[in-house]
């Protein structure tokens, strides 16, 4: 059955702070030393042995000491290489930059006005100096980037102390054992003068559901690993616990899917049929502009759990695009300050991060699908369709896309302009380069239809016998007389003729 990892957390009871402060004070320099010789390519099982009498702790207690360095040192590499990845699409956008205002800065005249007080070539020129000194910053700094040593950080020095749990032991724990109601510590061998080989108090987790999994854990003999750990001055106790996926509540993603687009300032969905048609849709309208991160998050957590309960509802998997932004906040200097600002209040790791959660303790089956052309995929095919805005079109696409149906390119005539072994996106890819010079406007007008009106009169009373002159205030221009009929001559004549043209 497959299984995932939840944690439970609680205030450690107060007559254990001080324990929690000793014990962290002497596994510290246990943990900086067995990093230092883990990076220097000693052998794991020595640097057990000898820590052991050294700092006065049992084998249990650095095997611990082992799995919270591995885990340090992973997560360092990994994010060494993005810190890298980020610099290298610094720098090429930098690059991109400086040859596009080089070309600008050609094509400018030598006459030109000033701006703020200053030449136009002026400016430019200084824009460009200290873009290659921003380059030549970067690239010094991926270089030293690359060459030095990792470094690798394990927290505040004696704020946590970690204990790793095993089927082996009961309780699911050697270290501390917790039996529902109250917590036992075994003591270091370094400690046992001041509080003796064992030391227990009364504890209680306040999270319902999390009291259920350790009860369930400790019956089925499923292991329990503790993090003691200090944050604004009172410590507290995590659990981390193997729990059973719940029941799927969910059916397969062929009778039907929930479809999200996510965008900085609405969230569309859209419900789709076993058959790809629009059943249900609506949309969650976000304001996070200047918001605290309680605030966002607050907001973020409503609107998953609102999507997550149309999702139980309908029994139905949840499709989300999965974008990633890496390389576009690499550019945020040279997309300008509106583009930055408004990526930069996109919270689409976070919001993810919520419908992950959320759909993993409902039962729900959360899929994610590849972003590429869903917006010009829903402008073209959906939106007019079914009347609806372009964030719910383009989650339209996203269900539809998860249930594998078709994406074709609506067709204009009879010949394919796509030849027949290339995939369907490189027609959209085409479309959409074609779209692109359009304002989004432009896509809710009717440019082939036009109501004229041309009014049937004599010359001696109506438009045509008139003199051409300068219209006064208020009054209609010559030019647009056909779209303006006077009283003068619908009373004469009492009718006009209106033409429909087609373009």
């Amino acid at each position: 059955m497959a299984q995932r990892t939840v944690t439970v957390t609680t205030e450690l009871p107060v007559e254990l702070w001080q324990f929690a402060i000793d014990v962290s004070k002497l596994v510290e320099p246990a943990r900086v030393e067995y990093l230092n010789r883990k990076l220097a390519g000693d052998d794991e099982n020595s640097i057990v042995r000898e820590l052991q009498p050294k700092y006065g702790i049992n084998k249990r207690q650095v095997n611990a000491i082992r799995s919270e360095v591995r885990g340090a040192i992973s997560c360092a590499k990994e994010s060494r290489k993005l810190h890298i990845n980020t610099l290298e699409l610094q720098i090429k956008s930098t690059k991109g930059w400086l040859k596009t205002a080089a070309k600008s800065l050609a094509k400018l005249p030598d006459a030109v006005g000033l701006q703020h007080g200053q030449h136009l070539r002026v400016q430019k020129r200084f824009a460009i100096h200290h873009k290659k000194r921003r380059l030549h910053l970067l690239e010094k700094k991926l270089e030293h980037l690359k060459s030095k040593p990792l470094r690798v950080s394990l927290g505040n020095k004696g704020t946590q102390y970690l204990t790793i749990g095993t089927t082996k032991e009961s309780f699911g724990n050697h270290i501390a054992q917790y039996d529902g109601g109250t917590i036992k510590f075994r003591v270091p061998y370094a400690l046992e003068a001041k509080y003796g080989k064992a030391i227990s108090s009364p504890l209680r987790f306040e999270h319902e559901q999390g009291r259920r999994w350790i009860n369930d854990a400790i019956q089925a003999n499923r292991a329990l690993s503790y993090h003691i750990y200090c944050k604004g001055f009172r410590w507290f106790i995590a659990c981390w616990i193997s729990v059973p996926e719940p029941p799927s509540q969910s059916l397969p993603r062929q009778y039907g899917c929930i479809g999200i687009d996510i965008n900085p300032g609405v969230i569309g969905w859209a419900y789709v049929d076993s058959d790809g048609n629009l059943k249900r849709h609506g949309q969650f309208k976000l304001n996070l502009h200047s918001r605290r991160r309680g605030q966002i998050e607050a907001v973020l957590h409503d609107v998953t759990r609102r999507i997550v309960t149309i999702a139980k509802s309908l029994s139905c998997p949840v499709v989300i695009e999965a974008l990633d932004f890496t390389a576009k906040r690499s550019q945020l200097r040279e997309r300008g300050r509106k583009y930055a600002r408004m990526l930069s209040g996109f919270a689409y790791s976070k919001f993810a991060k919520f419908l992950d959660q959320k759909c993993q303790l409902a039962g729900i089956e959360l899929i994610s699908v590849k972003p590429a052309y869903s917006s010009t995929i829903g402008l073209v095919k959906f939106m007019r369709q079914y009347g609806l805005s372009s964030d719910t079109a383009a989650a339209i696409v996203l269900a539809r896309r998860a249930m594998r149906l078709s994406e074709r390119i609506p067709d204009h005539n009879a010949y394919p302009s796509v030849k027949a072994g290339k995939h369907v996106w490189s027609a959209w890819n085409a479309l959409n380069n074609t779209l692109k010079s359009l304002p989004r406007h432009q896509h809710f007008t009717r440019p082939n239809r036009s109501l004229e009106a041309t009014p049937v009169c004599g010359s001696q009373d109506g438009l045509a016998g008139k003199r051409n002159r300068t219209s006064r205030r208020g009054e209609t221009p010559q030019r647009n007389r056909k779209a303006a009929v006077s009283d003068t001559c619908l009373d004469v004549h009492g009718f006009i003729q209106l033409r429909i043209g087609f373009n």
